[in-house]
């Protein structure tokens, strides 16, 4: 009996990969999941639950309820808001541009990319550094501009509603006017080749410009993105300086990167 329950107990104890996949699954096959029951069925708590389903919501078209999750229908398939994406994750955000600022030094020219983890980086830019910031999204230029030393450059085009930054043909015609030390970039996920993934056509064209105009390149991606795909990928983390990370990325989705020559930088 021991050990039958102990079988039972490894069988349900699944990687948190494993898990997430298993709760896709069921959100397709039955619309809609609850806590509970997931707590249940995977012998884990609910704060892990909330976590898987959260991380699910920021990279598909899952939409957050009181007590689970369910499928987004019609018009409800849409990115996840900004500010519903500003509070997931929030504290391994915060680590990975306390990191970030490391890389940065008084003087640099630099393009800080549109998304939540790039925002936290805007935010924790010291007051004191003189650097010129170019950017696409508004919240960074806000930040950038209540400091007394920095100037934020702000790049024009299409205005995007969801992710509070610019887009489309003019704002890459003007990225490719600048040259910076470093660009600081966001995404939605990165699989197990390194392969880096967004969740818009739109937004590749912009950030392929950053890439080749800037000295070196830093992708800023939380853990819970990683071992993941979305819809179209636009750089492997191989040709990059470096990815920005947290410190609970798996040691095995770490090892099988650095095989694949990509820099990790872990931010604890």
């Amino acid at each position: 009996m021991f050990i039958k329950g102990k079988m039972q107990f490894l069988e349900v104890k699944l990687l948190k990969e494993q898990r997430i996949v298993k709760i896709r699954q069921m959100l397709e096959r039955d619309g809609e999941v609850e806590i509970n029951e997931l707590c249940k069925l995977f012998n884990v708590t609910d704060m892990t639950i909330r976590r898987d389903l959260d991380n699910l919501a920021e990279i598909s078209n899952i939409i957050r309820t009181h007590g689970g999750a369910m499928m987004a229908q019609g018009d409800q398939i849409t990115e996840p808001s900004y500010d519903r994406r500003n509070l997931v994750h929030a504290e391994n955000k915060e680590k990975i541009a306390r990191k970030a600022i490391e890389l940065i030094t008084p003087g640099m020219k630099l393009f800080i990319d549109s998304g939540t983890t790039t925002h936290c980086l805007a935010r924790a830019i010291p007051g004191s550094c003189r650097n010129v910031i170019i950017t696409n999204d508004l919240d960074v230029a806000y930040e950038v501009i209540k400091r007394d030393y920095s100037s934020a450059i702000m790049i024009g085009g299409d205005l995007r509603k969801n992710t509070h930054s610019t887009r489309g043909a003019l704002a890459e015609e003007q990225m490719k006017k600048f040259k910076v030390d470093a660009a600081f970039l966001g995404g939605n996920a990165i699989d197990m080749d390194g392969y880096v993934y967004v969740g818009s056509t739109w937004e590749t064209g912009l950030k392929k410009c950053a890439i080749e105009n800037a000295s070196k390149t830093y992708i800023l991606l939380d853990s819970s993105k990683f071992n993941q795909n979305n819809l179209i990928s636009y750089i492997n983390a191989s040709d990059v300086a470096g990815i920005i990370t947290d410190d609970e990325i798996s040691e095995e989705i770490a090892n099988k990167l650095r095989q694949r020559k990509v820099n990790l930088i872990i931010a604890s």
